[in-house]
């Protein structure tokens, strides 16, 4: 395995274990960081995404583990509160 992909695979991890560490020290009830509108988490997954590419391309793992990192974040963000927030 490319070390980029070692970079990204780690983005990914990291943003799950930030997210979840984040989310357990959130009020239930409380929605305040997640007042942007879908739109955001869409342009965080593309330039997340272009970010992966490029360190793909380049095989950069610290800007592989940016990528994935962004793409992690924004597609839990969006999954935990935005579908819901669609389908209710």
């Amino acid at each position: 395995m490319q070390k980029n992909h070692w970079g990204f695979l780690s983005g990914i991890l990291g943003s799950v274990a930030y997210f979840q560490l984040s989310e357990s020290t959130v009020p239930k009830d409380s929605n305040c960081s997640y007042l942007a509108p879908v739109s955001t988490d869409v342009l965080a997954v593309i330039a997340g995404s272009v970010l992966a590419y490029r360190g793909h391309v380049n095989n950069d793992p610290f800007v592989s583990f940016v990528g994935g990192c962004v793409i992690g974040i924004h597609a839990q963000q969006w999954m935990s509160h935005k579908s819901k927030e669609d389908a209710g």
